[in-house]
């Protein structure tokens, strides 16, 4: 009797350089889609409905890739299928690479119709608020004959966004190091820590040019940006420099939503960068406690690959210069 090859888990992994062939040589699209149906289907006859194939096309598909692969992408239970962590990851590498197939098919069918072009702009919030609202009339002229779509999201998934194709462009905090050489950081505006506060305030400055120590405030709950962020570190580290532990106010949220509600007990301060709160402190509904010394954050800026040769790119850089 033949021994049967070892499960895909347990074979010696291929060099990337192996792999990278191996893959294009012989991954196709329907493996993508497979991939990323398998992710939202809890059941393998779930996904090959979502993709348009039958149950045995599924499993073959699968066992292809794991085979490719060199590793086991999901688990077998009586329930169904349960990704790995290469199962997560594929996942998430094929619905990029299918935005990016999407991006193509969007743009050459606006060519053929002698459209406008599209192009896509992932940022965060602040780059949002402080880097395109105030500028929104100056691009849409400048990109009259472009249509452009801005999608807000996380920075862990601005470089990724990129190197898919899901967008050309991506409005982000400088990086501490850029996760790939073929990136490049403009920076296109500086930003700091704001504390704002309902116009009540009781710290509220007294005289026009008052500042405030920080450790003054030490007595106020402040709703800060909590867990591993650029805000929340420079913040704690401002506060630990001037001798104490901030309160944490029982509602917390930096949500642009939320603020005057977090802040409308005229008690509760917030920490966050002067760029999300700009908006609100430019129509009064939130004041700035200004300190005496700045809590600085990384600048503002765009993130776009080094080959890109884009016209549009190139015009929303010059735009946002400004």
């Amino acid at each position: 009797m033949s021994t049967p090859p070892p499960a895909p888990s347990s074979r010696p992994g291929a060099n990337a350089q192996v792999l990278q062939e191996r893959m294009l040589g012989r991954l196709r699209l329907r493996h993508l889609r497979l991939l990323a149906a398998l992710e939202c289907n809890t059941t393998l006859r779930e996904a090959a409905e979502s993709v348009g194939i039958t149950q045995p096309a599924a499993s073959q598909a699968l066992r292809e890739l794991e085979d490719m692969l060199e590793v086991a992408l999901f688990e077998r239970h009586a329930k169904g299928l349960r990704a790995t962590e290469a199962g997560r990851f594929m996942a998430q590498q094929s619905r990029q690479m299918l935005g990016s197939v999407g991006y193509a098919a969007e743009a050459l069918a606006a060519s053929a119709r002698g459209v406008a072009h599209p192009l896509h702009i992932s940022a965060i919030p602040a780059a949002l608020s402080s880097l395109v609202r105030p500028r929104m009339g100056a691009l849409r002229h400048a990109l009259r004959d472009w249509r452009v779509t801005f999608h807000e999201g996380m920075p862990d998934d601005m470089a990724a966004s990129l190197h898919s194709g899901l967008s050309q462009m991506a409005l982000v905090r400088r990086p501490a190091t850029l996760p790939d050489h073929r990136l490049l950081f403009t920076p296109l505006g500086a930003d700091e820590i704001v504390v704002a506060a309902a116009p009540e305030h009781p710290a509220r400055p007294r005289q026009p040019g008052d500042r405030l120590r920080l450790q003054a405030l030490a007595g106020y709950p402040f709703s800060v940006p909590m867990g591993v962020s650029v805000t929340f570190n420079a913040f704690m580290q401002a506060c630990d420099q001037a001798g104490f532990t901030p309160l944490q106010a029982p509602m917390q949220s930096i949500s642009a939503l939320l603020l005057l509600a977090v802040t409308g007990d005229a008690h509760t301060l917030a920490a966050l960068p002067r760029s999300i709160a700009l908006p609100w402190l430019e129509r009064g509904e939130l004041i700035e406690l200004p300190l005496q010394k700045s809590i600085a954050l990384p600048p503002l800026g765009a993130l776009t690959r080094a080959d890109d040769v884009s016209p549009a790119v190139r015009v929303v850089l010059r735009v946002l210069q400004t």
